[in-house]
């Protein structure tokens, strides 16, 4: 694959070959777009990811594609809160045909959605039919509807679909890092993270230099330890933690994907992870791994608190942002307001900030066995953008602008995603 074609990549999952041989002989590239809200988010450089995305699909060339046809889905784009939406915008088409409707379309995206990834694999696996290459997913964050795609990636090895995965995260928080790490561990490869552009390209300059491997996926074969955990009342839990031979080093485990272990007697020991950083009350069970084959070892482990954030504004729900949760001063988490976090018991101080009017704070108290949904009401403020055309042309000009107020300027208009702002006159 030529190093161009890695340029747009944050998080990459290439099928190098689909269940059963290609009918169709020009092999495809399809890219997914993630349009959801979260790609609004800046990059420590301050460039918007979604920015970011859409320059690099207009500077795609059909010679970086040559020999192959492009397809073209984004979810996230139309509707909030729908895990439904995603849509497959430009079907396989010539590259240089394909390209131009791409950039066209990505240039009109507006995110504000929810994050399908599983869902539109899924898609994109059957848009495929027998053909055969890649699918590029560009994405800045976790799955958000209630889906593990790193169980669907398992799906797909046990049918046969010889599928590596490479993952580049861009932007990552450290809970999204680790749960997007995943991915990488159930294809054998190596997560590369980015927090700049710079970093992305060197870590895209890392996956393309990466040998394959030959044969089988690895651990599809030989001393495989497959973990699974549950809790008392039956429901599946996604846990980590290590597998121990005797007098022999620990080996880290998970239950995201089949894991390495070398065959004899070990000791597992799994919890769920709390976003603390911690394992919640791990549980140990002895396990005998097999020469050959998969081992599988089951579990019953506890559940940890968890909290969930809800915003609230003149009485409605809104779409909310990310939270931080303090102990003592010091930060101990943190998670966006769709997600449900699993947390260590104790006392936080939860603390978000919307936009500049409404800086929140709630303190709530965890105990084991506690599943609570913290509530931030905020000051109702209102989204302004400015517009400014040339006279007769209505050519428009991209530039900041500041909004005043008795004579002090309150707030900076970006060009593009506007400014919340207090009902008033300026």
């Amino acid at each position: 694959m030529k190093r161009a074609l890695f340029a747009v990549v944050l998080t990459v999952i290439t099928a190098a070959s689909l269940a059963g041989a290609a009918d169709e002989s020009t092999p495809g590239v399809y890219v997914i777009l993630d349009g959801s809200g979260s790609m609004w988010g800046q990059l420590p450089d301050g460039t918007h990811k979604i920015t970011a995305a859409r320059e690099v699909i207009k500077g795609f060339s059909a010679d970086q594609f040559a020999g192959r046809e492009l397809a073209f889905r984004v979810y996230g784009h139309r509707r909030e809160g729908d895990c439904s939406d995603t849509e497959l915008v430009v079907p396989f088409a010539a590259a240089e045909d394909a390209i131009e409707r791409m950039a066209a379309f990505a240039e009109g995206v507006n995110p504000k959605g929810k994050t399908p990834i599983s869902r539109s694999l899924r898609a994109a696996l059957e848009d495929f039919g027998d053909r055969a290459g890649e699918i590029i997913l560009v994405s800045d964050g976790i799955e958000t509807c209630d889906e593990d795609p790193c169980a669907l990636m398992r799906e797909w090895r046990e049918k046969n679909v010889n599928i590596r995965v490479h993952v580049v995260g861009l932007g990552l928080e450290d809970k999204e890092r680790r749960a997007m790490e995943c991915i990488s561990e159930a294809a054998g490869t190596q997560y590369q993270d980015a927090q700049s552009a710079d970093e992305l390209a060197a870590g895209l300059r890392r996956i393309q230099e990466e040998p394959a491997p030959a044969g089988p996926v690895p651990g599809s074969q030989w001393q495989v330890l497959d973990v699974l955990a549950t809790t008392d009342a039956g429901e599946t839990m996604k846990v980590k933690g290590f597998a121990e031979h005797e007098g022999g080093e620990r080996i880290e485990v998970s239950s995201n994907g089949h894991n390495r272990v070398p065959p004899g007697e070990v000791r597992v020991t799994v919890g769920v992870e709390t976003w603390n950083g911690n394992l919640y009350k791990p549980a140990t069970k002895a396990v005998t791994v097999q020469e050959i084959g998969v081992t599988e070892v089951h579990l019953i482990v506890a559940e940890p608190p968890s909290v969930r954030a809800k915003f609230l504004e003149r009485g409605e729900q809104i779409s909310g942002s990310f939270v931080d949760g303090y102990q003592d001063g010091q930060k101990a988490m943190g998670f966006r307001a769709q997600d449900r976090a699993y947390i260590d018991p104790g006392t936080y101080e939860f603390r978000t900030s919307p936009n500049a009017d409404n800086d929140l704070t709630v303190t709530e108290s965890f105990a084991d066995g506690d599943h609570k949904e913290i509530v931030f009401e905020l000051v109702h403020t209102v989204l302004a953008r400015i517009k400014m055309v040339a006279a007769g042309s209505g050519i428009a000009f991209r530039t900041n602008y500041e909004l005043w107020q008795g004579g002090e300027r309150q707030y900076r208009v970006h060009s593009r995603n506007g400014v919340r702002a207090l009902p008033g006159t300026y």
